[in-house]
């Protein structure tokens, strides 16, 4: 257990419990399902923009990245730009949208578009693909949980996905955002003490740390070959997490729930632009601080044991070289940042099964306490669920290729089905159903007969998608304009219009 002494445990359980507590006590403000997943839609702009930054910010990227960089290099850091590159595209193609719809879910949009079976087809997708990462999330903690005390890595996992699980529940989506907000201080709170402590180690020369770590060729940004078969180049890092993050922040259930929270438009966008000056930033901070912990096991060889497993360097660091105290504040935040991942994805998880499918297919106007008592019930089961997939999940390989993996795969196909609605009259539902399907068969075949770079499954997904979809559209009739009206990018304003046979918004079935 090296350093980890009675003054980390009480750190952990004061966070631990605190968080708990935290996130619970917004239970009392409860009275309708959309206070439930929407926080009663009256949030302001920085804790909204705090939370995407917490939620996309996970264990996975904490302990991931400096794994990565220990074993490898700087090579993903460049996917930091399109955090930049995105932040335009998602306020004019996807924000104004869903915000003036006045959705609980991205895949209601679908079915205003297209039909029921494409916005079931996407909120399946959305579903599974988020219970892969909320699986990963946790398993990626348990490393660190399990490293520090000895404990099985089974019971690690279970106590973190059902204990943040517990204050999901309890607090719904209020409570999940301003913990995100106190994980967040929690989180890179533990960044900065680590970057400290390397520092003060080597004097505070940077110019050392940086030595050590070029001439093992640690500092290696940028491969600029074109070979696709390579699976990190600039290229390949770039153009996946362009189109991974396009739809993150764009058609994916967890980050487009916090703009619905937001108390209206302009706080909405607010939270966008913010999040971008937050996230890019903190992502730098993680790779400077795996740059300084390789340099830290170089000057100290002794201190690390022959065939260490790199995905738990992090762990490893905290417990033989930070001092009492602080070493409970890092691990702290390793939680915060999984905690913070699992709570929202539950709560969004949760939105998505009872709106698309619930209450779509089985209730439709049931009163509005029934709605928020489904949704406390389905937070249990998506979190027991998830606990359970996260002890499996390590057959996949290391933390950061599963959610790579994990995201490549269908993340590309999802954003091409929203783009082909958003940009195009010409899609209809079956086109984009069958390009959709040919599409997920064509990346699944990619991915495991050749190979090719997971980072450019993504890619793929999306081009295939939006080619097949609007081409195989041209073999069935079109949709008529005026059910299209509002509902299509370049027909007119974004709308808040629905076309015949939509159902009934939301807004006024799950509010009371």
């Amino acid at each position: 257990m090296g350093n980890f002494g009675g003054l980390d445990w009480a750190v952990l359980a004061i966070y631990f419990l605190g968080s708990i507590v935290l996130g619970s006590y917004f239970g009392r403000r409860q009275h309708d399902a959309q206070d439930f997943l929407l926080a009663g839609r009256k949030m302001s702009w920085l804790p909204v923009a705090i939370s995407i930054m917490a939620t996309n910010t996970s264990a996975v990227s904490y302990m991931g990245v400096a794994a990565y960089v220990y074993k490898q290099n700087l090579m993903l850091y460049p996917n930091i730009i399109t955090l930049v590159l995105i932040t335009p595209l998602v306020l004019y193609l996807f924000v104004n949208f869903y915000y003036n719809l006045r959705v609980y879910t991205a895949y209601e949009y679908l079915e205003k578009r297209f039909n029921p079976l494409v916005r079931s087809i996407a909120s399946v997708l959305f579903i599974f693909l988020r219970l892969c990462w909320l699986a990963t999330m946790i398993y990626a903690t348990s490393i660190a949980l399990a490293e520090i005390t000895g404990v099985s890595l089974v019971y690690c996992g279970l106590a973190l996905g059902l204990g943040t699980s517990l204050y999901t529940v309890l607090g719904g989506m209020e409570g999940v955002i301003w913990t995100d907000v106190a994980q967040a201080v929690v989180f890179v709170a533990g960044v900065l003490f680590i970057g400290l402590y390397v520092l003060a180690d080597f004097g505070w020369d940077i110019g050392q740390i940086y030595s050590i770590a070029s001439a093992a060729g640690k500092t290696r940004i940028a491969d600029w070959t074109l070979d696709p078969t390579v699976d990190i180049t600039v290229w390949s890092v770039v153009s996946g997490y362009f189109v991974i993050n396009l739809a993150s922040y764009g058609v994916d259930q967890v980050v487009l729930q916090r703009y619905f929270t937001a108390k209206d438009l302009r706080t909405s966008r607010r939270s966008v632009i913010a999040n971008a000056f937050i996230d890019a930033p903190t992502s730098t901070l993680l790779f400077l601080i795996a740059i300084g912990i390789f340099a830290y096991f170089e000057k100290h060889a002794d201190r690390l044991p022959a065939g260490f497993n790199p995905d738990r360097v992090l762990p490893y660091f905290v417990i033989t070289a930070l001092p009492p105290g602080m070493a409970g504040l890092v691990i702290a935040g390793i939680m915060a940042a999984t905690m913070s991942s699992i709570s929202s994805g539950v709560n969004s998880i949760t939105t998505a099964s009872l709106v698309d499918f619930y209450q779509r297919y089985f209730r439709r106007e049931a009163p509005a306490q029934h709605y928020l008592s489904v949704s406390r019930w389905m937070s249990l089961f998506w979190g027991v669920t998830a606990t359970i997939m996260g002890l499996f999940v390590s057959r996949l390989g290391t933390v950061l290729e599963i959610s790579a993996k994990t995201n490549s795969f269908f993340t590309g196909i999802l954003l091409g089905i929203f783009l082909l609605g958003i940009l195009t009259l010409r899609a209809n539902w079956q086109g984009t159903s069958l390009g959709a399907l040919v599409s997920l068969l064509v990346v699944i075949y990619t991915g495991t007969y050749t190979r090719t770079s997971f980072f450019l499954y993504a890619p793929l997904g999306l081009a295939l998608t939006m080619l097949l979809g609007y081409l195989f559209s041209f073999a069935f009739p079109p949709m008529s304009p005026e059910s299209l009206r509002g509902l299509v990018k370049r027909h007119g304003t974004d709308g808040v219009q629905r076309g015949p046979g939509s159902p009934p918004s939301p807004a006024r079935l799950l509010k009371t």
